[in-house]
């Protein structure tokens, strides 16, 4: 075990000596470094020795340990603080706290309580020192391989993962800020999704062929990070040259030629600075929509003509569709299909082939993940069967009820996937809860933590699967426990809080009178003799 280095504070030369040598500081970890007899003192030791944790008595005179604690904060020094105080003093602890202390004990200091905290500290530090040298790492992968880390950066910035700020602070560190004659244009490629249902099985391969083809041609022209994601692939392009649109055009109207399939793309207009990747992506994502849905193969926008951004108009209205699908939320599918019908161009045929694009990327979604059930898939081939015969108003209540009976499938098939795969973890639980009924601190977050799953995620298969929330099966447990135990008539009321973990007697009366009706003296007297 490798030893930290502990700094000692208290004005009491007799209380120093005995906290120097009174405890196992190398078994805890620590090896003392330096120690201090007043507060003026400690502040000189600890900017000398540089400790990772300060034990430090709250009450000295002239300099406090708070007042050493507020003044190694000015400094650039970072160690932990265990204050000490003789006093049940509750402002004492709250302004330790508010400082930021690591912990706050009393004294005579209890070994027990020590150790936990000597070991907490330990621990914390520890994981400190290793995420500093995961740092150090991180810079010198940085400088290694730059343009790899900035493709990362840039997919996380113009999907709205990542500030502007920090981008701009990688760039800064890479010392590749963009220069003033340096312009960003993004590209977007995609096959008609339309092409999928009635070629799907080529579609993939198309894709495929197109989005090397591209690699390809993009690549040998400019400099290009390529962002993936649900809605298809896009090339933000970074260059100097003037004529770049003109070139990508170009470029867009060879890779046409070669493709066989139905070919939709887009081009964004030049823009400077970090802050004009993310808006030339947005427009060009914009753009590639209208040309979706318009049926155009190719959209550009004139230097004087102004796209209207997805984010400037209230998100991504087809996204907010398919993804409160994708999360079975009823209530979020509403409030997003009343976006996006508020959003629908006034021309009827816009409008139906805007719900259309909606119902194709829903379906896909549901390919990929799971609920599209016989029942569901025959409702989609009959709305693409219909679609020239229905009118706008019908087209949009015909599609809202797809989407609702799509979620409610897939609502029973998670509950079917969560029983059939979690069965095992709900009994290791449920076995954990009863072996630990006396355990005041059990929780959802400990009890989940045991069978190694997410607390929130396991709440919600547990109230699934049981029919009732993890708290109620918890109370229910501790109650039926003290039932038992006050019917056997073994154990003092105490005894029993004890047992089931509810500690305080008036509470667990409480309670208990809540849960039978009765209180346990009432409900034991019935068992008596």
């Amino acid at each position: 075990m490798e030893l930290l280095k502990l700094v000692i504070v208290d004005d009491e030369p007799i209380l120093l000596q005995g906290l120097i040598k009174t405890y196992d500081w190398s078994g805890m970890g620590f090896q003392v470094a330096g120690t201090a007899q007043s507060g003026e003192q400690a502040i000189q030791v600890i900017k000398e020795v540089k400790p990772h944790v300060v034990l430090t008595d709250i009450r000295m005179k002239q300099i406090t340990g708070l007042m050493v604690m507020e003044e190694i904060q000015k400094t650039d020094l970072e160690c932990l603080f265990i204050v000490l105080s003789a006093y049940r003093d509750f402002d004492y602890a709250q302004q330790a706290c508010d400082l930021g202390a690591f912990a706050y004990l009393l004294k005579p200091i209890e070994d027990e309580k020590l150790q936990e905290t000597m070991q907490g500290a330990y621990k914390t530090c520890v994981e400190k020192m290793k995420n500093e040298a995961k740092y150090e790492s991180w810079e010198n992968l940085l400088v290694k391989d730059s343009n790899s880390f900035l493709q990362v950066v840039v997919q996380k910035y113009v999907q709205n993962r990542i500030p502007q700020e920090r981008v701009e602070e990688v760039f800064k560190t890479l010392e590749d800020v963009p220069g003033n004659g340096q312009r960003f244009i993004t590209v977007c490629v995609e096959i008609d999704l339309a092409y999928k249902i009635t070629n799907s099985l080529e579609y993939e391969a198309s894709r495929f062929a197109l989005i090397k083809l591209l690699e390809e041609v993009i690549g040998a022209a400019f400099f290009y990070w390529k962002i993936e994601g649900d809605e298809g692939d896009a090339f933000i392009i970074r260059t100097e040259d003037k004529g770049a649109v003109r070139k990508l055009k170009s470029l867009l109207e060879h890779v046409k030629k070669n493709e066989q399939s139905p070919v939709v793309a887009s081009i964004s207009k030049p823009y400077k600075g970090v802050e004009g990747i993310r808006r030339s992506y947005l427009e060009a994502r914009r753009l590639l929509e209208m040309a979706s849905m318009s049926g155009a193969s190719a959209l550009t926008a004139s230097e004087d003509v102004e796209v209207p951004l997805a984010e400037e108009t209230g998100g991504d209205n087809d996204a907010l569709v398919v993804n409160a699908v994708r999360r079975n939320n009823t209530k979020e599918l509403k409030e997003a299909f009343i976006h996006l019908i508020y959003s629908l161009p006034s021309d009827e045929e816009k409008q139906c082939r805007c719900l259309q694009q909606v119902m194709l990327k829903t379906e896909f979604m549901l390919q990929e993940s799971y609920g599209l059930t016989e029942a569901i898939e025959e409702k989609f081939r009959k709305y693409y069967y219909n679609l020239e015969n229905l009118s706008g108003a019908k087209t949009v209540d015909v599609c809202y009820k797809i989407l609702c009976s799509a979620v409610e499938e897939r609502m029973k098939a998670a509950q079917k996937m969560e029983t059939k795969y979690f069965k095992e973890y709900m009994s290791e639980a449920m076995t954990y809860i009863d072996e630990h009924l006396q355990d005041e601190d059990l929780s959802i977050v400990s009890v989940a933590a045991h069978v190694y799953l997410n607390p929130v995620y396991f709440g919600r298969v547990f109230k699934n699967m049981c029919h009732m929330t993890f708290k109620k099966y918890l109370m229910q447990q501790r109650m039926e426990k003290a039932k038992k135990l006050l019917e056997s008539g073994n154990g003092s009321i105490g005894e029993i809080c004890d047992a089931v973990g509810i500690y305080n007697p008036s509470y667990f009366s409480h309670l208990f009178k809540q849960y039978t009706g009765k209180l346990p003296s009432e409900y034991k007297k019935e068992y008596e003799g």
